[in-house]
């Protein structure tokens, strides 16, 4: 019926199918609904997802520069948010250069791979050289992951003179985080 009424409308000469249009659009109006109501959702969803905010990224920097006092070290801090994108950075006086990539470069692989950068240079150091060819890993300690209520929602990077105050402040200032 639908393509006689199509043909009747094309043969009288008129420009637009209203038969055919009226059908098609009643068999996806259905799917296309739920497709956007499925999108509004997924919308909601990452919103409701806990995200690091500038005032807490201040809040892990001062932890750290507190770790730095009560050791006698300086160096720099990193924390990026969950993709790994800077948020926050300070470098205290008297650090030296490298410090800054350092920091930022263990918070970015921390970040990405959910995961203390300890734990790769424990591998590294475990003759698994394999480590330095995975995709921004930096093979030293001093980036630990920050959580808010259960999930990973950035971290923090340290890079002093000594490793162990890397790792020791990096994993007091993810956990004074709040």
């Amino acid at each position: 019926m639908i393509h006689s009424t199509l043909a009747i409308y094309l043969f009288a000469g008129y420009a637009a199918p209203f038969a055919l249009e009226n059908t098609v659009m009643k068999r996806l109006s259905a799917p296309l609904c739920a497709l956007a109501l499925l999108a509004l959702a997924n919308t909601a969803t990452a919103a409701q997802a806990p995200q690091l905010n500038n005032a807490q990224a201040n809040q892990v920097i001062a932890s750290v520069q507190s770790t730095l006092k009560t050791q006698n070290s300086f160096g720099c801090v990193a924390v990026v948010d969950s993709s790994g994108t800077l948020l926050a950075f300070q470098r205290f006086d008297g650090s030296p250069l490298g410090c800054v990539d350092a920091s930022i470069g263990k918070a970015r692989a921390s970040a990405l791979y959910r995961a203390p950068t300890l734990k790769f240079m424990q591998r590294l150091q475990n003759g698994e050289i394999t480590v330095l060819s995975i995709p921004h890993v930096v093979a030293l300690g001093g980036g630990y992951p920050l959580t808010l209520n259960g999930e990973v929602v950035g971290a923090v990077g340290v890079s002093t003179p000594k490793q162990e105050i890397d790792n020791q402040a990096s994993q007091t200032a993810a956990g004074a985080l709040k």
